[in-house]
């Protein structure tokens, strides 16, 4: 009996310890994605250090006290990612106290546990809904074809009749309706809410750190033409309204829209390269089925950046046109958290559409090509 009892005791010491070290891993687990997600702002060793700790501790691992420690390396010093630059490695150890294994000279034992997060472009989402309602996208008839990048909706979704290939898609709402939809490589599933992507994309939070500054209005707002009409960057206080047959170039800079923007007439096509649309009011209307060939800056303050739309704005982005060539489309960030964003067209490229709720309609279609999106990674756990 003496024999039975001290092997059930020690049973219970060992289920302790192994409970405690399971408690360590998911302290170190979520320490090491928050010290990758703090290498998107910055490399100081410091700073990471701060973050992975401070996230350990809300899961109740602080260091120097209750006799854990967690250490932060950044680049990692061992495994897979040593010396890995956009990975963390964290280390969580703490000292826990036994009891019946003190019978047998056994004062303590130590669960360690370690995590590696990787700051990475691949397989990151490039569709957000960021609305908790029932339905925050919905799909009508259209063809998404995603295959290196994901949709994450924080609300609820709805399929129908569509074809969808895309690397992940995932909702956080409790609602999810599927109706003859093709999933041809991802299914939906249950997710956790996605944080607005903005504070990783390094124009998106320019923008919205420093807002377009106040200036003279332009002096035209109207551009009608048969021909090629240029329309060159700068405030527009009045809607900008485009009209006639003629094809529309948008010169490379900034274009403060504080009142929208509408295409009126049946312009061919619609092209500009280094542009951003800072939409302060208004809404952004594209109709008439116009060939699209926008392209966003690739270096500067507004990197990556196409489209942007304070989520104070909730008017909606309607796009009814189709895409230009295979290298052209929507070539950057479409930002519009207040708003829903409409789509019966197409849209391509190393696009990111963030927008409060998203329709998709008829035979609309979105493609992402690439993997990568400029200046913009998101952390994941590496090991």
């Amino acid at each position: 009996m003496v024999v039975l009892v001290g092997c059930a005791s020690l049973a219970i010491d060992v289920g302790m310890w192994r409970y405690q070290q399971r408690l360590a891993q998911t302290a170190a687990d979520s320490a090491a994605v928050a010290g990758a997600t703090e290498l998107a702002y910055t490399s100081s060793l410091a700073s990471i250090t701060t973050s992975a700790q401070t996230d350990a501790a809300t899961n109740g691992f602080t260091s120097g006290s209750g006799g854990a420690t967690v250490t932060v390396n950044s680049p990692p010093k061992s495994g897979g990612y040593a010396g890995n630059t956009q990975a963390v490695e964290v280390i969580v150890t703490k000292s826990v106290p036994v009891h019946f294994a003190a019978l047998f000279g056994q004062g303590s034992t130590t669960v360690r546990a370690r995590a590696v997060g990787l700051l990475t472009s691949a397989n990151r989402p490039c569709i957000y809904a960021l609305d908790t309602d029932s339905q925050a996208i919905t799909e009508n008839n259209a063809t998404m074809t995603l295959p290196k990048c994901g949709i994450i909706s924080n609300g609820g979704l709805l399929f129908n009749q569509g074809t969808i290939d895309a690397a992940s898609i995932g909702y956080a709402g409790s609602t999810k309706t599927v109706n003859n939809t093709v999933f041809t490589s991802a299914a939906p599933k249950a997710s956790v809410p996605a944080a607005d992507p903005c504070p990783l994309v390094s124009g998106c939070a320019y923008l919205k750190a420093n807002p377009p500054t106040s200036g003279s209005c332009a002096t035209q707002t109207t551009f009608n033409s048969s021909s090629t009409m240029t329309i060159p960057p700068g405030i527009y206080c009045s809607e900008l309204i485009i009209e006639g047959g003629g094809s529309v170039v948008f010169s490379p800079g900034v274009f403060t829209l504080q009142q929208g923007m509408v295409t009126n007439g049946s312009p061919p096509s619609i092209s500009g390269s280094g542009v951003t649309f800072y939409v302060q009011g208004g809404n952004i209307i594209i109709d008439g089925q116009p060939s699209i060939n926008l392209s966003a800056p690739s270096s500067g303050n507004e990197a990556g950046v196409l489209v942007y739309q304070p989520a104070s704005n909730t008017n909606q982005f309607i796009i009814n046109a189709q895409s230009g060539s295979s290298s052209g489309g929507w070539a950057g960030m479409i930002y519009v958290p207040g708003a829903t964003l409409i789509l019966d067209g197409q849209m391509s490229t190393w696009m990111m559409v963030v927008a409060d709720d998203i329709t998709i309609n008829g035979t609309a279609s979105i493609s992402d090509s690439n993997s990568t999106f400029p200046n913009f990674a998101h952390a994941v756990l590496a090991e």
